[in-house]
C-alpha cells in the first residue's frame, strides 16, 4: 500500500510540476514570440517598403544579408543602451562588410520614435541623406527593429554593395 502511494504521489507531483513549467514557459513564450514576430515583421515590411521605392524609380531590389543584419542587429541594441541614436563605430561594421562580403561601398541609416514601418520609411525619404542611401547603389541590406523598455522603436538599415556585383549600375 505504502508503494502505492508513493508512486501515486510521484506520479501527481512530476505531473503538477511538467504543468507548472509548461503553463508558465507558454506565457514567457508566447509574450517573446509576439514582440519577436512584430519587430520581425516590421522589419519584412521596411524591407518590403524599400524595394518598392526602388523599384519606382527603377532601382533593382536590395537582397536581405544575415551579417548585414546581425550588423544591424548589434548597433541596434548599442543605441538603446546608449539611449540615442548615433553611426558610433560605423566604420567598424563597414570594414566587416569589405571583409566578409565583398562590399565595394557602405551606408547606414538609423532611426527611432516611429510606430510603424511606413512612419520611419516616411521619415527616411524625407531626409536627403537616407534618401540617398535608400535609392543608392548598393545591392543587400541588413534591418534591424528593436523596441526599448519604454516601448520606443529604434531602426537600423545597413546598406552595400557587393564587389563585382553588376546590380544597380
Amino acid at each position: 500500500m505504502k508503494i502505492f502511494r508513493l508512486k501515486t504521489y510521484g506520479v501527481l507531483c512530476c505531473f503538477a510540476l511538467v504543468v507548472a513549467i509548461t503553463s508558465c514557459s507558454k506565457d514567457d513564450i508566447s509574450e517573446e514570440n509576439i514582440e519577436l514576430s512584430e519587430t520581425l515583421s516590421m522589419a519584412d515590411e521596411i524591407l518590403q517598403l524599400v524595394n518598392a521605392h526602388r523599384a519606382s524609380i527603377g532601382k533593382n531590389a536590395l537582397s536581405f544579408n544575415t551579417l548585414a543584419n546581425d550588423l544591424a542587429y548589434e548597433h541596434t541594441l548599442y543605441m538603446i543602451d546608449q539611449r540615442d541614436i548615433s553611426h558610433d563605430d560605423f566604420d567598424e561594421r563597414s570594414d566587416r562588410l569589405f571583409d566578409e562580403e565583398s562590399a565595394s561601398r557602405t551606408g547606414e541609416n538609423v532611426a527611432y520614435g516611429q510606430r510603424s514601418a511606413q512612419a520611419v520609411m516616411d521619415a527616411w525619404l524625407n531626409s536627403a541623406g537616407h534618401r540617398r542611401n535608400i535609392e543608392g547603389e548598393f545591392t543587400h541590406i541588413g534591418i534591424a527593429v528593436i523596441k526599448n523598455g519604454n516601448e520606443t522603436y529604434y531602426f537600423t538599415q545597413l546598406f552595400f554593395k557587393k564587389r563585382g556585383d553588376s546590380n544597380n549600375i
